[in-house]
């Protein structure tokens, strides 16, 4: 009976770790897709990949030249790649600044609802080179992955793996003696963590030296990806630090639980 508790406990713990691994993994993933963090990456992307700054004044000027001669009520902006609506009222009035801000939110929030076929919706003939077998073409790539399906298929995903967790735990916690149940909990969360939260910010060091070649887009996609990777590390930061906090506890506990035990006695009397 023992060897069959101890096995089961080893089998379940392992199976619980792969999944533990696997819903931390897809909760990080649902963070950096949601729509706030990932509206401000693809934001920065937009800015990065069509030179916002460069392009803007010959943005303004195209539509000063189409405010003036038609008179539909909206405008779409000239000569950027993802079609950006605009008022008549605000294409002749927004200029650089609050142009700039309007252009990029709006780019921002239609790649997150409708993903990458937004890139040259608006202008069918510009086009992004991107080297893919590259670190800021992995970045690159990787955008495309940030929208609101993804987020809402992640979302799914972890609560599914969140329920298969909470089995798991559930069953391994029956078979474990209670003093060593917030032990292993929070050696198993350690165990996952520590590795993730080293695999991130390993990422982050190759994006930081990564070699740029001088190309003011490489930097910043890189710039981004190191930005980027804030969102894991942090998390697996605080899980890193839950996982250790409950083994320091649990350590605390079963040493306190042996102090206050009465010693075996039976072991300490002599014959007669």
């Amino acid at each position: 009976m023992n060897v069959l508790r101890t096995a089961t406990v080893w089998v379940a713990a392992f199976v619980l770790a792969f999944f533990l691994a696997a819903f931390f993994l897809t909760l990080t993933a649902f963070e950096l897709t949601s729509e706030d963090t990932g509206q401000d990456i693809l934001r920065r992307s937009v800015a990065i990949s069509t030179d916002i700054d460069a392009v803007l004044p010959g943005i303004e000027a195209n539509l000063d030249a189409v405010t003036a001669e038609g008179d539909s009520p909206t405008v779409t902006v000239p000569g950027f790649p993802i079609p950006v609506e605009l008022t008549r009222e605000e294409a002749a009035t927004l200029r650089g600044a609050d142009l700039r801000t309007r252009i990029l939110d709006d780019s921002a929030r239609l790649l997150y609802d409708e993903g990458g076929s937004a890139w040259a919706a608006g202008d069918p003939e510009a086009s992004r080179e991107v080297e893919r077998l590259s670190t800021a073409g992995a970045i690159d790539y990787g955008l495309g992955f940030i929208s609101d399906s993804t987020n809402t298929v992640l979302l799914i995903v972890s609560v599914l793996l969140a329920i298969i967790v909470l089995g798991l735990a559930g069953v391994l916690m029956v078979v474990l003696p209670w003093d060593m149940r917030i032990l292993v909990a929070g050696g198993l969360i350690a165990f996952v963590a520590l590795p993730s939260l080293a695999g991130a910010v390993g990422l982050r060091f190759v994006f930081r030296s990564a070699d740029d070649e001088g190309d003011p887009f490489v930097a910043g996609m890189l710039d981004l990806g190191v930005d980027a990777m804030s969102v894991p590390i942090r998390s697996f930061f605080v899980l890193s630090v839950l996982g250790i906090a409950l083994i320091l506890i649990a350590t605390l506990l079963l040493w306190w639980t042996s102090r206050l035990s009465p010693p075996d006695r039976s072991a300490l009397d002599t014959p007669a």
